[in-house]
């Protein structure tokens, strides 16, 4: 996957009210956007590690913790960095989404105005 630092890429659920909120705040920041939803693209390992890397965030932090599959399979448990990633690429909706990076910048988007921290 190309990434830019002159285009705003934004990982994203179509299916969270909140995610398509903050998709169109990103509008008022660039119109070049790189959006990865997150139900129809398999992201790379990669794309993980530099938001992970950007943020300087643990994986695990960017877990959704209230998801079934978290709660079946994953609570209580550790993992190695590379088995987030894995974990993360195999199950998307694990994420916290949406997560932004513009110029260099990231930010997890607990709100759609958490995006303009990126203007």
């Amino acid at each position: 996957m190309h990434l830019s630092s002159k285009e705003l890429t934004i990982l994203y659920n179509k299916d969270n009210e909140r995610d398509r909120k903050t998709l169109s705040y990103a509008h008022t920041i660039t119109n070049k956007i790189n959006k990865q939803e997150l139900s129809s693209v398999r992201i790379s390992g990669t794309l993980f590690q530099v938001f992970v890397n950007t943020l300087e965030k643990d994986p695990k932090k960017l877990i959704n913790k209230a998801d079934p599959y978290y709660q079946k399979n994953i609570r209580g448990r550790n993992f190695s960095i590379n088995a987030w990633f894995k974990m993360l690429k195999n199950h998307p909706t694990l994420l916290k989404a949406p997560l932004a990076m513009y110029e260099n910048k990231a930010v997890v988007c607990h709100t759609p105005t958490d995006i303009l921290k990126l203007a």
